[in-house]
């Protein structure tokens, strides 16, 4: 028993199967790049201080937006700018200093970003920020299972 293929209706699967595939990824590729929901954003990695998680970072729109969505689940978020007449200026390498009531340094950092998350534990604190050799003072009060988001601006000299 002898079956013959007709070459031409194999050739013309062939690039069907291949056409459609192509339009499949192309779909796929541009589908990831125009919806930030579905590509992942890289977020910096967490970092330590005497058993103080946190996160600096912020450099770029996605790092920002990705890192301010994380700060919804974290006790502190702070957010460092320089007024300006039209709208505030992010601003990075910003010294970051926090006391407890005891006035022991709990926390100490200088940002790399212009936002850093603080996972703090619950209770009264000072903090001591340093932009440009510019000091600026702020207390907060963490209370168990609350977030609290500060925006720290100085203003331009």
């Amino acid at each position: 028993m002898f079956i013959s293929i007709d070459s031409n209706l194999t050739q013309k699967t062939y690039q069907v199967a291949m056409t459609t595939i192509k339009i499949l990824l192309i779909s796929t590729l541009f589908a990831l790049f125009l919806n930030p929901c579905l590509a992942q954003t890289n977020v910096p990695d967490s970092q330590n201080y005497q058993g103080i998680q946190y996160i600096s970072g912020g450099i770029g729109s996605e790092e920002s937006d990705a890192i301010l969505e994380l700060g919804k689940k974290w006790p502190l978020t702070l957010e460092f700018s320089q007024n300006h007449q039209q709208r505030p200026l992010w601003v990075a390498d910003v010294a970051v200093k926090i006391t407890n009531q005891k006035r022991k340094v709990i926390f100490s950092t200088i940002s790399e970003g212009p936002i850093l998350l603080i996972n703090l534990e619950p209770g009264s604190y000072e903090m001591d920020f340093i932009f440009e050799n510019r000091p600026l003072k702020r207390k907060v009060k963490i209370e168990e299972g609350k977030t609290q988001k500060l925006s720290i601006a100085w203003p331009i000299q």
